[in-house]
């Protein structure tokens, strides 16, 4: 017979596996009757975040860099023949200036076509991990929003999405009322860190659960 604290350590890690997974992979709901449900699944997620990126965001001595544009790109600072800019403004050729390394991206692909992207461009500011993402601001003024949480620290964590489709996306139910769906899940993000701690995370293929509905 196998002693009591290896059967104990046996089932409290069999807990652990068990609630970790239903945390990771709720059920949805059953729609009203007559109404159709979607299905969110992401297809690809990737999410570059630089140890030596541009933070316009959280940074405040790089919100007040100055920066120098030579013949269209960034060029020294140090031996500058031409204006200085701040390097967070809006129109600039690109917000990888000198010194700096690649720029924070962030790219989550569903299977039904939507595609959201995200990178600092001066204007309409997406705060990466930190709540909504870019899917098209058309498509956001319908109401559809997709918020992605996280953190880019560790080579394995756990992400956040939460999926809200909107008045303007509203499905239509056989009695012809229209109903919208909202809905989150928790997934597993692994990140690989270079020499520099670079993060570049990404995710299986996960599907976002639909947890709750709206009559509109």
């Amino acid at each position: 017979m196998a002693p009591r604290s290896f059967l104990t350590g046996l089932l409290a890690l069999a807990w652990s596996n068990t609630a970790f997974s239903a945390v990771l992979h709720p059920r949805s709901i059953t729609p009203p009757a007559g109404c159709p449900i979607p299905n969110w699944t992401v297809a690809n997620f990737k999410w570059y975040n630089g140890s030596h990126s541009l933070d316009c965001i959280h940074n405040e001595v790089d919100k007040n860099t100055k920066g120098c544009i030579c013949n269209g790109n960034w060029c020294d600072p140090a031996t500058c023949e031409s204006t200085l800019v701040n390097v967070c403004y809006t129109g600039l050729p690109n917000y990888e200036p000198w010194g700096y390394g690649p720029a924070q991206t962030l790219d989550i692909k569903f299977e039904d076509g939507l595609t959201c992207h995200d990178e600092y461009i001066g204007y309409r500011i997406h705060d990466i991990a930190h709540g909504e993402s870019n899917c098209g601001y058309a498509d956001r003024s319908l109401g559809r929003i997709v918020s992605f949480y996280g953190s880019s620290n560790e080579p394995s964590s756990v992400g956040h999405l939460d999926y809200t489709l909107g008045d303007g996306h509203a499905l239509k139910c056989d009695n012809g009322s229209s109903i919208t769906y909202s809905g989150s899940v928790d997934f597993p993000l692994t990140c690989e860190h270079d020499s520099f701690f670079n993060a570049t995370c990404t995710a299986p293929v996960f599907e976002v659960p639909i947890l709750d509905y709206q009559w509109v």
